[in-house]
C-alpha cells in the first residue's frame, strides 16, 4: 500500500506541475495580449498629438488674421488654446498607457518558469523597458512644450506684447519642435522593436499552449 500511495502522489505532483506550467503560459499570453493593446493605444495617442500639431499653425494664423487686437489670445478663446487642451488630453492618455505597459513588463519579469520561452520573454521585457524610458522622456518634454505654448499665446494678448514677443516665442516653439521630432523618430523605432518582440513571444507561447493540450 505504501508503494502505491507514493506512486499515486508522484503522479499527482506531476499533474500539479503541468497545470502550473499551463497557467504560466496562459498568464504570459494574457500579458502579451495586453501589451499589444497598450502599444496600439500609445501609437494612437502619439498620432493624435501629431495630427493636432499640424492644425496648430492654421489656427494660429487665422487668429492673427481675424483678430487684429489679439483679444482672443488675452481671453483664451482663440482656437490655439483648444488645440493645446486637446493635445494635453492625449498626452494624459499616453501617460496612462505608459504606466499600464510598465505594469505588464513587471509581471512578465516575474515569470521564470521552465515552461516559458525565457529568451523571448527577456527580449520583450528589455524592449518595453527601453520604450517606456523614451516615453517618459517624451512626456516630460511635451508637458513643457504645452506649458510654454500656452504661456506664449497668452503673452501675445497682453498690452505690452511686441514684435519681439512674437518672433522670440516662435523661435522657441520651433526649437522644441525639433526636439519633439527627434524623440518621435526614436519612439517609432522602439515601438517596432516591441511589436516584433511581442509577436515572437506570443507565437512561442501559443506553440507551448497547443503542445500542452
Amino acid at each position: 500500500m505504501k508503494k502505491k500511495y507514493l506512486v499515486t502522489n508522484l503522479f499527482a505532483v506531476a499533474l500539479f506541475l503541468t497545470a502550473c506550467g499551463n497557467n504560466d503560459v496562459a498568464e504570459a499570453l494574457d500579458s502579451t495580449t495586453a501589451i499589444k493593446s497598450h502599444e496600439d493605444q500609445i501609437v494612437g495617442d502619439l498620432n493624435a498629438i501629431t495630427e493636432q500639431e499640424k492644425k496648430l499653425q492654421g489656427s494660429f494664423e487665422n487668429t492673427l488674421a481675424e483678430d487684429e487686437t489679439l483679444s482672443t489670445f488675452a481671453d483664451g478663446t482663440s482656437a490655439v488654446f483648444e488645440n493645446v487642451d486637446t493635445r494635453s488630453n492625449s498626452l494624459s492618455e499616453l501617460k496612462e498607457a505608459t504606466t499600464t505597459i510598465k505594469e505588464e513588463q513587471v509581471l512578465l519579469d516575474k515569470k521564470t518558469s521552465d515552461k516559458l520561452p525565457q529568451v523571448e520573454l527577456d527580449q520583450l521585457t528589455t524592449t518595453i523597458e527601453t520604450l517606456t524610458a523614451s516615453l517618459d522622456e517624451y512626456i516630460t518634454h511635451y508637458e513643457s512644450v504645452l506649458a510654454d505654448q500656452e504661456t506664449y499665446f497668452t503673452d501675445l494678448g497682453k498690452g505690452e506684447a511686441t514684435y519681439e514677443t512674437l518672433t522670440t516665442g516662435m523661435e522657441s516653439i520651433n526649437k522644441q519642435d525639433a526636439k519633439t521630432k527627434e524623440l518621435l523618430l526614436k519612439l517609432d523605432k522602439q515601438l517596432v522593436e516591441v511589436q516584433d518582440s511581442n509577436k515572437n513571444t506570443t507565437a512561442s507561447l501559443n506553440e507551448l499552449n497547443d503542445d500542452s493540450k
